[in-house]
């Protein structure tokens, strides 16, 4: 059974779609949509556990330098 949480990105201003090309490049991120309101895009990301959700945005998200904050929400069910 695999885990999914929606990430929820704010990214500097005028880096929207450099940030998307990045997120292309992350094999376990389904989904990607730039939205409207206090955030610039939402993911949807599926991994196998719960840990695996950390390592993402440890070490994957953090490192794409456009990103300023993300809000992270795993699906309950």
């Amino acid at each position: 059974m695999s885990i999914r949480a929606y990430v929820l990105i704010n990214t500097q201003i005028g880096k929207t779609q450099k940030v998307v090309e990045e997120l292309k490049k992350i094999p376990e991120v389904k989904k990607i949509d730039i939205i409207m309101g206090p955030y610039d895009i939402i993911i949807e990301i599926e991994v196998p556990n719960y840990e695996d959700i950390s390592e993402i945005l440890l070490n994957r998200l953090q490192n794409i330098s456009a990103i300023y904050h993300t809000m992270t929400c795993p699906v309950v069910e």
